[in-house]
C-alpha cells in the first residue's frame, strides 16, 4: 500500500503554486507536511484529496489515479481540513450515522460502535457537536476522516488550540491509526512532528527542499560542541588550529565549534589541548532542532 506523487506541479494564472513534486509514502508511516506560509502546502493537500488537479503529473493510490478514477481514487483519501467543518445541530452519533450512509458502509452500527470506541468519543456521542469542547471537535473531525477506513489520511493541524492534555491524546490517536493507514501531517507546531512523525517533508516556495527521517534531517546539520577551559585561549587565536574548524570564542575560556564531523572535531580539540597544556573543564554537544533546521532551510 503506498500513495504515489510523481512530479505534480500547480499554477494560478502566471504564479507558480506548486514546482515538479515527487515523493512517496508507504503503509505504517505518518509523515509531517511542513512549510512556512505561501510555500505550497495547502496547494498539495487539495491535490492529493482530488479538490484540485495537477497541471502535471500523476497521483495514485495502491495503483489508482486521481485523475484517471476519481471516484475511486477518493474513496481511499480521509481529509480533516484546517477548518474542521461539523453540522453542530446533529448529535455526534447522529453525524457518524449520516457519514456511514453517504459512504455506502456495511453493518454501519458495528464500525460506528468501534469508530466511537478507537476515538474516545463514548461519554460524548449523544451530545450535539456544538456543545463540544475544542479537543473532541477535533476528535470528531479525525473519527469523520476515518469512518471509511481510507489508504491515506490528510490532516491539516490536527492539534491547533487544543490544551496540553488534548494534545497528548490527539498524538496517541494519531499514532493509533497509522496502524491500518498512511497518514500526512501538516502542522506549524515542530514539536508536534518530533512527537508523532517519523519523517518529515518540508517545503519552500513551492519546492520540497527536504524529505527525510527525522533522525536523518538532525544528523544531516552542523552539531555545536562547547568547550570550556581553565586557561585563557584567546592568545592563540592566531594559532593553525583555528583555520582548520569553524570555531568561535564565547569569551577567553571557552570554545564554540560547529561541526559536522563531531568524532573528528572532538580528536582535533584534544590534541589542540594536549600541545598547548590546556586543562580541559567541560566538553558537551548541541544537536541542531528541528526548529533551527527549518529556519536554515525556509530562510
Amino acid at each position: 500500500m503506498s500513495l504515489l506523487v510523481n512530479n505534480i506541479s500547480k499554477k494560478y494564472g502566471s504564479q507558480l503554486a506548486v514546482s515538479p513534486l515527487s515523493f512517496q509514502i508507504q503503509a505504517g508511516e505518518v509523515v509531517g507536511f511542513l512549510g512556512p506560509n505561501g510555500a505550497g502546502k495547502s496547494t498539495t493537500l487539495k491535490m492529493l484529496a482530488g479538490y484540485l488537479l495537477p497541471d502535471q503529473g500523476t497521483i495514485s493510490i495502491q495503483g489508482v489515479s486521481s485523475a484517471k478514477d476519481p471516484i475511486s481514487y477518493k474513496k481511499k483519501i480521509g481529509y480533516l481540513p484546517e477548518t474542521n467543518a461539523l453540522y453542530e445541530d446533529l448529535y455526534v452519533k447522529e453525524y457518524f450515522s449520516f457519514l456511514a450512509q453517504v459512504h455506502k458502509i456495511e453493518n454501519k452500527n458495528d464500525r460506528i460502535k468501534v469508530l466511537i470506541q478507537q476515538t474516545g468519543l463514548g461519554d460524548m456521542q449523544h451530545k450535539k457537536m456544538g456543545e463540544l469542547s475544542k479537543g473532541y471537535k477535533q476528535r470528531v473531525g479525525i473519527a469523520a476522516a476515518i469512518i471509511h477506513q481510507p489508504a491515506l489520511i490528510l490532516l491539516d493541524e490536527p492539534t491547533s488550540g487544543l490544551d496540553p492534555n488534548q494534545l497528548i491524546e490527539i498524538r496517541a490517536l494519531i499514532k493509533s491509526l497509522s496502524a491500518n493507514a498512511m497518514i500526512l501531517f501538516s502542522t506549524h507546531i515542530l514539536q508536534e512532528v518530533t512527537a508523532i512523525c517519523s519523517r518529515v517533508m518540508i517545503m519552500h516556495q513551492s519546492s520540497l527542499v527536504a524529505d527525510k527521517p527525522i533522525e536523518q534531517l538532525l544528523q544531516s546539520s552542523n552539531t555545536t560542541i562547547i568547550v570550556s577551559f581553565e586557561e585563557d585561549i584567546s592568545i592563540y587565536i592566531n594559532d593553525e588550529f583555528w583555520k582548520k574548524e569553524s570555531m568561535q570564542l564565547q569569551d577567553k575560556h571557552t570554545l564554540v565549534v560547529n561541526s559536522r564531523n563531531v568524532s573528528e572535531t572532538k580528536k582535533s580539540i584534544m590534541n589542540f589541548a594536549l600541545a598547548k597544556g590546556l586543562n580541559i573543564q567541560a566538553l558537551h554537544t548541541q544537536e541542531a532542532s528541528l526548529e533551527e533546521i527549518f529556519k536554515l532551510l525556509t530562510h
